[in-house]
């Protein structure tokens, strides 16, 4: 689960110290005028209240200190007594079949599925749906030379898939692409996610790109605009309670990619000459690796991994990152929320998408192997496939 730094800076900020009250003490500046009140000669009667004044102070502490101990030991003991119930009857086995004797059991075929449902420990590790391609319907504008493929999957521990994603090509020769990594507990996130790709959505169908190049202008415009959706929409949500969304983003036009990114959400360019993450994410590790106290490595198993401090819905100004790479022939741009770039290494990554030429059939690897290596989040994957290569 990721963690706004927000967040855990107002849940310290509620963090009040607890004072260990001395009651006895008050009642020091109780006894010393009355002291002060009787003559020196009255010795009997000082001696006779002073012990007075003793065993009030005795029996407060008794009252104040040792009652709350001895109740609190008492309940202890009595929570931790055991119930007596009566003992469960064992029914006695039944009698050996003679039958049973002289014939040898055959065999039995499980499928995976069955082993799935009855062994915890052997899953079975299948994507839950096919991959989304386009066209969806009908044909595609002649100018877009790629191919391109999507799968969400909600993974192994999660009970609601709070991932949401895009892909958008119109009658223009570019496509839009998009991965919203949603947070905020119940169904928060998802909505977060949805809001996020649908404001990107409404912005290049009313502002389409005109230029040969997508300007950074534009793009900073869209993420603003799925920023201020979200904020719209918050309600009266508190701020450990606010729903907000990571965010990845490619407009593909003229063999170049134009992407912008806010959280973990990742870009990566996978070539002939090997894997690169285009995007930088906005956590707390990666800062870490930046100024050299954390190794990657170190950092994909770091308790903090999850802890980001820019995300979408959370405040008006927010970092993104803004990128432009050039795409070859047979290059792949993947788009990719945390649940994969958590589970598998680059390594890991270029292997599985170099093993599938088919981009539909690489998503689905990637998912799958992703579920094998724990399947801790949800797991959404976008591949654009370069023609040609």
């Amino acid at each position: 689960m990721k963690y706004r730094l927000s967040q855990i800076l107002s849940r310290l900020a509620r963090i009040k110290p607890d004072f260990t009250q001395q009651p006895v003490l008050s009642l020091l500046p109780v006894g010393a005028p009355l002291l002060a009140f009787l003559q020196p000669g009255q010795e009997s009667v000082r001696w006779f209240l002073m012990m007075v004044m003793a065993l009030i102070v005795l029996l407060f502490i008794a009252v104040a200190f040792l009652l709350p101990i001895t109740l609190r030991l008492t309940q202890g003991r009595q929570k931790k007594k055991p119930q007596a119930t009566a003992p469960a009857a064992v029914p006695e086995p039944p009698p050996p079949d003679p039958l049973l004797d002289t014939v040898e059991s055959a065999p039995v075929e499980v499928a995976d599925e069955d082993l799935a449902a009855t062994q915890p420990g052997l899953r079975s590790i299948r994507a839950e749906q096919e991959p989304e391609t386009l066209p969806a319907s009908g044909p595609r504008p002649a100018q877009i030379g790629w191919q391109i493929a999507g799968l969400s999957d909600t993974g192994l521990r999660r009970e609601l898939n709070e991932d949401s994603m895009l892909m958008w090509e119109s009658d223009l020769p570019c496509g839009l692409y998009v991965v919203a990594d949603g947070m905020g507990g119940h169904d928060a996130g998802e909505v977060a996610s949805r809001l996020t790709i649908n404001a990107i959505q409404q912005h290049f169908t009313q502002h389409p790109p005109t230029d040969a190049v997508v300007s950074d202008e534009w793009l900073t415009e869209a993420v603003t605009t799925a920023n201020e959706m979200v904020l719209a929409n918050q309600g009266d949500r508190t701020q450990e309670r606010k729903m907000g969304s990571t965010l990845v983003m490619a407009l593909v036009a003229n063999g170049q990619a134009h992407i912008a990114n806010v959280g973990d959400s990742r870009a990566y360019r996978l070539s002939q000459a090997g894997i690169e993450q285009i995007s930088v994410d906005h956590s707390l590790v990666e800062r870490l690796v930046q100024i050299g106290q954390l190794t990657r490595e170190e950092a994909r198993t770091h308790k903090q991994k999850n802890v980001i401090y820019s995300t979408i819905g959370d405040k008006k100004d927010m970092d993104v990152g803004l990128y432009h790479v050039a795409l070859q022939p047979g290059d792949r741009l993947l788009l990719c929320s945390d649940g994969l770039s958590g589970m598998l290494t680059d390594d890991e990554i270029l292997a599985l998408s170099r093993s599938q030429p088919d981009p539909a059939a690489a998503c689905r690897a990637l998912i799958e192997a992703a579920k094998r290596a724990g399947g801790h989040d949800n797991i959404t994957v976008i591949i654009v496939q370069m023609d040609g290569g």
